[in-house]
């Protein structure tokens, strides 16, 4: 009797490794899979790091609220602050004493991450049980090359993307906690009254 268990425990066995190698997960299975499990996410705060093709660093903490809201307080630069509830952004320098507010068009919800990655041919180039790699072509798109690092549960790691000229700019995420305590207000930024104010600095040209 259980030698028979143990046999049909190999079969079963071999079937699903046999399954896993041939039907792995396509790139648009695992690129739905990875959107899923970020527009799903309520509350978050971590650790992010930024690095640019031209050798410049960032770091600090953040916290997230959907949909688009985002605190992130920089620790590099040393002080730095940059906020959005979703209709505005901010973002006001300490050291300078200016800030920056940006009037954030109606209707415009990014989606974040997952909204970024949309009409995006997909493919995976690496799995295992740590996670997947996930690379990302539109020759039409501002950076026409994105990559991917998920976990098993496909949570972003790391994200990479590529402009037309090969530069671009990286970010990492890293002490995640799904569950932090944050309060709406925190997203609603009130400038110094010392501070000198631009108003949509992105839209000069």
């Amino acid at each position: 009797m259980k030698q028979r268990i143990a046999f049909a425990l190999a079969v079963a066995l071999m079937a699903v490794l046999s399954t896993t190698e041939l039907y792995p997960i396509t790139g648009d299975e695992a690129l739905a899979k990875f959107r899923g499990r970020m527009l799903g996410i309520g509350k978050l705060s971590g650790v992010i790091s930024w690095s640019t093709g031209s050798g410049q660093s960032l770091a600090g903490t953040f916290k997230y609220m959907a949909p688009d809201k985002i605190y992130v307080k920089f620790s590099n630069p040393s002080g730095k602050i940059l906020v959005s509830n979703g209709r505005k952004l901010w973002v006001y320098s300490p050291s300078s004493s200016i800030c920056g507010v940006q009037d954030l068009a109606a209707g415009s919800s990014s989606g974040g991450i997952a909204g970024m990655t949309a009409d995006y041919r997909a493919i995976v180039t690496s799995q295992s049980s740590d996670g997947y790699t996930i690379k990302l072509k539109n020759s039409d798109k501002a950076y026409p090359e994105i990559i991917l690092r998920v976990d098993s549960s496909f949570f972003l790691k790391r994200a990479i993307f590529k402009d037309k000229d090969g530069d671009g700019f990286s970010f990492t995420l890293s002490n995640v906690n799904f569950s932090p305590a944050v309060m709406p207000s925190l997203f609603n930024f009130n400038v110094p009254s010392n501070a000198q104010t631009v108003k949509n600095p992105l839209n000069i040209k």
